[in-house]
């Protein structure tokens, strides 16, 4: 067979499966469609040209959704980056767009309105459909953030609620912007997981914060223990070494004549020490023309002592 003759049997056969609803919902052999002037056609009557139309229309879409798809892959390598794309709808919208506008120039003029306007109004429902992924991750981008806000505002000492309110609008205000023209998208479900995560972290604060209270007063409850178990071992320690009538201290020192020896006697709270060193007398020009005096007597010996009745 000649080699147009084997296109034009292709284009039929696609003709036929795009149009194979319409036929059957027309009774079989017509098909209703205003695209092909003449009014109600059989399949065996269908020009060559609208087979061209039909074609050209399908493989314009394709090409036309080929750029789509790059552009939306583009889209979810910046987001998979944690990278947020403002103004995700507007940038949504221009792919879809520019999608159209690539569509209208592969189209020929002559192709029928109808023809036409029912590809173009497919092409962007799958240009939207291909969309919805990147934006998908846009709102999980968005989400992480809105956490971090308020992580950021909640202190040490408190739970931020005005933070969690901001962190909530600013998902709002940026998911809302997010959405393209005519799209079906929501994010509702999103921010109802934003807000219970924001609730869970403000239960665990305030979980922490209460065991951080109770550790604060078992150390206080324990340091006043302590306090009372001090006191009743200093009481012990008086009926034992003061005899039960009290408790007494005393401290004596003593320089040898002629020399820098010094000895210190202390006894105090049950416990003597005695102290040895060479210490130069810088009070020698006070104690006469013959320096320490030499013995043992009421002027070169101190003695000093208390008793807790």
């Amino acid at each position: 067979s000649p080699p147009w003759l084997i296109s034009a049997a292709m284009l039929r056969l696609l003709a036929l499966c795009c149009l194979a609803g319409a036929a059957h919902a027309a009774g079989g052999r017509a098909v209703r469609a205003s695209a092909f002037r003449g009014g109600f056609k059989t399949a065996d009557d269908i020009s060559e040209d609208v087979l061209r139309a039909v074609y050209t229309c399908k493989e314009a879409a394709t090409e036309a959704l080929e750029a789509v798809d790059a552009k939306a892959a583009d889209m979810a390598k910046a987001l998979e980056q944690g990278e947020q794309i403002p103004s995700f709808g507007e940038a949504a919208d221009k792919v879809i767009e520019e999608a159209v506008v690539a569509f209208d120039a592969g189209v020929p003029k002559r192709t029928s309105k109808e023809l036409a306007g029912k590809a173009r109004a497919e092409l962007k429902a799958a240009a939207v459909s291909k969309l919805h992924v990147p934006y998908l991750q846009q709102l999980q981008v968005l989400k992480t953030k809105a956490i971090a806000m308020y992580q950021e505002s909640t202190s040490m000492n408190e739970v931020n609620v005005q933070g969690m309110l901001n962190a909530d609008q600013f998902f709002v205000r940026e998911a809302a912007a997010s959405l393209a023209t005519g799209a079906s998208w929501g994010f509702q479900a999103e921010r109802q997981n934003l807000q219970m995560i924001m609730q869970t972290i403000e239960r665990e604060w305030k979980k922490g914060m209460a065991a951080k209270i109770q550790a604060a007063q078992q150390m206080s409850t324990a340091m006043q223990y302590m306090q009372v178990q001090q006191q009743q071992l200093q009481a012990i320690q008086q009926q034992l070494y003061g005899g039960g009538g009290g408790k007494w201290n005393v401290g004596a020192a003593y320089r040898p004549p002629d020399t820098n020896v010094n000895l210190s006697f202390n006894h105090q709270q049950g416990r003597t020490n005695i102290v040895a060193s060479m210490v130069p007398d810088e009070q020698q020009s006070l104690l006469g023309p013959n320096g320490f005096t030499n013995g043992v007597g009421p002027a070169n010996l101190g003695v000093s002592f208390n008793i807790n009745v």
